[in-house]
This record gives structure tokens, sequence and C-alpha cells, in this order.
């Protein structure tokens, strides 16, 4: 007769917590982008920029105190560090268009400035982190996970060049269109690697799990964004600065659970 193993009191409290911060999260995600949808046309713009910077704030804030409190030694510790300078970078991206917008009136900007130099540095410390953390857990990597992605994100690569090179756009505008996509996946195709690689330990998979979905949501956003961009529809990119506003939210949150449970890849355990 098969015997099933009841859940200890641990793994009860665990779920329960879980299911507290992934309510917290939704409820949060729900409350920001309903201050911008319900509000009135001319107050849209200013409360998305504000959202957006009140978010990466806190994202870029909890980052901070975490690192100070947990430090920055150690293989893991340093590609935190690599989080938290990405996210800081991309904070100060933000923070341009907000100047940009309430200095200036200027909701988007259309030729290459300032924001899209922070955004590529955030990118690369971005990326820094997850190749860190894959170095980390690179045994548990299987050849199989690693093909797959890598014909997936090639074949995304392909539709994004052509569908570039059939706009009617200047070579600078050009070349950073296809940038952004290529970064996104310089951040998603080892993100997802983490995320199965990790999938048999569910607590410790956790804050992988939201830190890649974060990024999926920002690759998503960025695809929108730049659409629109290259289209010149430029009124439907506040809908896509929400996109980012969730974004920092994620994270926010995939930062206190790493801060609650401590997540060490090279010690293959969790300390709370």
């Amino acid at each position: 007769m098969k015997s099933f193993d009841l859940p200890t009191k641990k793994q009860i409290h665990d779920r329960k917590t879980l299911g507290y911060f992934i309510l917290a999260i939704i409820s949060s995600i729900v409350v920001a982008n309903s201050i911008v949808i319900f509000s009135d046309s001319h107050n849209k713009a200013p409360l998305t920029f504000l959202l957006l910077n009140i978010t990466a704030a806190i994202a870029s804030s909890f980052g901070v105190v975490v690192a100070c409190i947990h430090g920055i030694h150690g293989a893991h510790a340093r590609s935190y560090l690599f989080l938290v300078l990405g996210i800081i970078s991309w904070f100060a991206a933000d923070l341009t268009l907000f100047y940009y917008y309430f200095e200036f009136g200027i909701e988007e900007e259309i030729q290459v400035s300032v924001t899209d130099a922070l955004w590529f540095i955030g990118y690369l410390f971005l990326a820094a982190h997850l190749l860190t953390v894959l170095r980390l857990i690179r045994s548990r990597i299987k050849l199989l996970t690693i093909i797959v992605t890598s014909v997936l994100s090639l074949l995304f690569i392909t539709y994004i060049v052509l569908a570039r090179s059939l706009a009617e756009v200047d070579l600078t505008a050009f070349v950073v269109t296809i940038a952004y996509p290529i970064l996104d996946l310089m951040l998603f195709f080892p993100s997802t690697l983490i995320l199965i690689s990790l999938r048999h330990d569910d607590v410790q998979s956790i804050t992988w799990f939201f830190l890649s979905l974060s990024l999926l949501i920002n690759a998503v956003a960025d695809e929108g964004y730049l659409n629109d961009f290259v289209s010149r529809h430029l009124h439907h990119l506040l809908f896509w600065n929400l996109f980012y506003v969730n974004d920092f939210i994620i994270m926010a949150g995939a930062i206190f659970w790493y801060h609650k449970f401590r997540i060490t890849p090279e010690q293959g355990r969790i300390t709370g």
C-alpha cells in the first residue's frame, strides 16, 4: 500500500508565507495600475512617471539595505551586488525621464540620450549577476535545456532584426532598437536556465522565479514600447511604462524574499 508523507508544520508555514507574499505582490500591482488607469487623462502621464520612480526607488533601497545587512563577500553576495547596481542604474535612467517630463514637459526622448546609456549599463550589471549565479549552479544545468533555450533565443533575435529592418528609422535609432531586445535576451536566457534548473527546490527557486518573471515582463514591455516608438505612436508609450512599474514591484518582492531566506546556491541550502 502506498504511503504519503504529511506536510510538516514548517512546510505548512512556508506555504502560507508564500501565499501571503504572492498576494501582497498582486495587490501592489493592482493598486499601482488602478491609480493610473482610473485617473483622468491629464494626470495619467505624471502619475505613471511618479509611480515608476517610486517603485524603482523602493527596489533600489531594498537592495542597498539588504546588501549592507548581508555584506558583499563571496560569489553569491557579489552576484547580488551586481543585481543591486543594475536596478540602481535603471532607477537613474527613470529619474532622467522624470526630470525631462516635469522640467521640460518632454514625455519621451525621441533621440538617443543619456537615459539609454544608463539603461544599457543596468543591463550589463544584471547580466553579470545572472552569469555569476549560473556559474554557481552549473552542475544542475542540463544540456537539453541550454539547446532549447538557445534555439528559441535565436528565433526571437531573427524576428526582431527582420522587423526592425523594415521600419523607416535612421541608423542610430535602428542600432538602439536592435540593442534592447538583444540585451533583454542577455537577461532572459540565463534567468530561464536558472529558473528551470532550480525548479525542484520550491523555496530556493522563489527568488529566481520572481526575478525571471520581472525580466520577462521587462522584455515584453521593451518589445511593445519599441514597436510603438518606431511607429511614432508615442501616446501608447505610457501603457508600456506600467509594465516597468510592475517589473520594479516584482523585483522588490524578490529582494525581500532573498533577505528573508538568504538563498546561497554555492552552499546548496537556504538560511533563514
